[in-house]
């Protein structure tokens, strides 16, 4: 399965959403993985580093908005991202139908503060 299978169907809009936050997720450490599975409403990329236990993203794509989930959210900085969800152990997240510039450096500092924290 593939990154495509994830936005294959969905608005352009949020297509692109999900691209930028592809590349984001990417640039945010020379050893990040992706892997895309088939989740149970809709695929999922999952990116982490090291082993495939060891995950700090994710991106879903639905209808009507990108979710972008963030682990490590208890110990990394994520200034002023609004994200909800999960307790404990379990990924926040986000919901995006746009990205601006400004929230663009936002999450690509958060996501370097993700990947930092998880290599403490």
């Amino acid at each position: 399965m593939s990154f495509s299978s994830i936005i294959e169907g969905k608005p352009q809009t949020l297509q692109q959403v999900a691209m930028q936050l592809k590349g984001l997720a990417l640039k945010a450490d020379k050893h990040m993985q992706e892997h895309v599975y088939l989740g149970a409403k809709h695929p999922v990329a999952l990116y982490s580093i090291g082993t495939l236990n060891n995950v700090l993203f994710g991106i879903q794509v639905t209808e009507k908005y990108c979710v972008l989930y963030l682990h490590y959210t208890d110990v990394a900085d994520t200034m002023s991202l609004k994200i909800e969800g999960g307790e404990g152990n379990h990924a926040k997240h986000i919901k995006l139908t746009g990205i601006t510039p400004e929230l663009e450096a936002e999450l690509k500092q958060v996501m370097k503060n993700i990947v930092k924290a998880s290599k403490n």
